[in-house]
């Protein structure tokens, strides 16, 4: 099966711009972003997706005047083009990347101002960059939404793997940008990341990503058959004859 070519910039503003006008802004998936993460959470996740039945959670549950089925045909497309790169990244090992800017998810950063930096009245900001700026957050969050349409197989699939567990529990954190969410989570301040934080965490995810994938195919993997127990030569047949195995059930299965 021949892989499509990853999605040209041009392809990927018009992607941006048909979540824009396909999505309900309340409920959908509404920006790269947060589409990046919603695919990759069932591209690593514990249940093999077939894409096509989760459109409905990308476009969200209310009724979107502007979408039409040209731009939904079109945008599926696209959107199908993604998942297939998303799954393609995940399944490099960043320790043997050249590249490892090439791994990193679709992540937004703040608009730029006229002298192209990005416009920032803090004086401690990170690369011009405001130091509210909720970076990798919107992915994080759609990471989740992806995550919970298979709640139950997480929850186990957490529960089976502790390295999982923390790895979400980074995700989670990285998704909250305001005290609400902090209560929602039941989590104490201190849990809400700095800018510098959110920007270290994030350099990890693409190795975060790759193990969860290893993991989703080692689960995967059949048990080995497991042979049946066989008495010794000696031992008593299991027929309940008195006899020796070897002198009874083995010696008729030797026939």
């Amino acid at each position: 099966m021949t892989t499509p070519p990853p999605l040209t910039d041009a392809e990927l503003d018009r992607l941006d711009v048909l979540l824009d006008r396909c999505t309900d802004p309340e409920t959908g998936l509404g920006n790269l972003e947060m589409l990046d993460g919603f695919l990759s959470a069932l591209a690593v996740g514990p249940v093999e997706v077939e894409l096509s039945t989760l459109f409905p959670a990308i476009w969200g549950s209310g009724e979107v005047a502007r979408r039409d089925e040209r731009q939904t045909r079109e945008a599926q497309a696209l959107i199908a083009r993604l998942a297939a790169e998303i799954e393609q990244r995940i399944r490099h090992d960043p320790a043997d990347a050249g590249d490892r800017d090439a791994l990193m998810p679709l992540l937004g950063l703040p608009p730029e101002s006229e002298d192209g930096a990005a416009s920032s009245d803090a004086d401690d900001a990170l690369d011009g960059i405001p130091a509210d700026f909720p970076f990798a957050a919107a992915w994080a969050a759609g990471f989740l939404r992806g995550a919970a349409q298979f709640e139950d197989a997480w929850t186990t699939w957490m529960d089976d793997h502790p390295a999982i567990d923390n790895d979400l529990g980074v995700i989670t954190r990285l998704a909250i940008v305001d005290a609400a969410q902090l209560d929602a989570a039941e989590m104490s301040a201190e849990a809400m990341l700095t800018l510098d934080e959110r920007f270290d965490l994030t350099y990890d995810l693409p190795d975060m990503l790759y193990d969860m994938y290893l993991q989703r195919l080692h689960d995967r993997r059949p048990a080995p058959a497991r042979r049946a127990d066989v008495p010794g030569r000696n031992d008593p047949c299991v027929c309940g004859s008195g006899k020796k195995y070897k002198k009874c059930c083995a010696d008729t299965a030797s026939a």
